[in-house]
């Protein structure tokens, strides 16, 4: 867990490295994996935003799953409902 008053700055950071990652996939001619990259690049910013984004992070993890079917897994675990917490 990532105390309350960081949260901000760790999703900052996490978009960051996101970008960072995604350059040095295309300098090395990685374009595919940098593809994947751009296209996660802006889920940090719905996490963090005031409003309710989910839709938002829906539709984008849909998108990418268009793109790069071996990820829909990832849009199926999304979907679940979360365990109650105890």
């Amino acid at each position: 867990m990532i105390r309350s008053d960081r949260f901000p700055q760790a999703l900052r950071a996490l978009q960051r490295l996101i970008v960072h990652a995604k350059a040095q996939a295309y300098a090395t001619g990685q374009s595919g994996v940098a593809e994947l990259l751009n296209d996660l690049e802006l889920l940090p910013e719905y996490i963090a935003d005031d409003r309710d984004r989910t839709d938002d992070f829906v539709e984008m993890l849909e998108g990418i799953v268009q793109v790069h079917p071996t990820c829909r897994y990832i849009v199926e675990e999304f979907a679940k409902p979360s365990p109650a917490a105890t």
